[in-house]
């Protein structure tokens, strides 16, 4: 049998290293996504995939993020200016990207619904409909 990921070398490495790399709002900064909310999202959906607990800290401080930064719409978004700026910045409107990445995150923590998650599912399928300018904004870099 296997052991668990948790106890592999290589996973306590990785988990160390994005353990030292919180920022003090909770979130991650992401390399190829805008920004916070795309590092945030990896960095919560592979502590969970890999076994961290629901109730681990940085997962919370993760999660308080992801939540605070929830547009009125349901949905989030994330201005190109935080890759720029290296601190969140909204957008002022919702995008189809960064808000399947934070439901995503959310929906790796919770068990069940939640209403952030509602609100983001309700956000999600408007914004599949209306095709507005947030449809084609741009929500990843490429940066090294």
């Amino acid at each position: 049998m296997l052991d668990s990921p948790l106890t592999d070398p290589r996973v306590q490495k990785a988990l160390n290293w994005l353990r030292s790399h919180q920022e003090n709002d909770g979130s991650w900064y992401g390399r190829w996504g805008i920004t916070y909310i795309y590092g945030t999202w990896a960095a919560l959906t592979g502590m969970r995939a890999v076994g961290v607990s629901k109730d681990d800290r940085f997962v919370k401080r993760g999660v308080q993020f992801i939540e605070s930064i929830q547009n009125e719409d349901g949905g989030w978004g994330e201005s190109c200016k935080s890759d720029q700026e290296k601190i969140y910045i909204p957008l002022g409107e919702s995008t189809l990207p960064q808000t399947s990445w934070a439901l995503d995150a959310l929906m790796m923590v919770y068990e069940k619904r939640t209403p952030s998650i509602e609100k983001g599912i309700a956000c999600l399928l408007r914004k599949l409909e209306a095709k507005d300018w947030t449809y084609e904004y741009p929500t990843g870099a490429g940066l090294p």
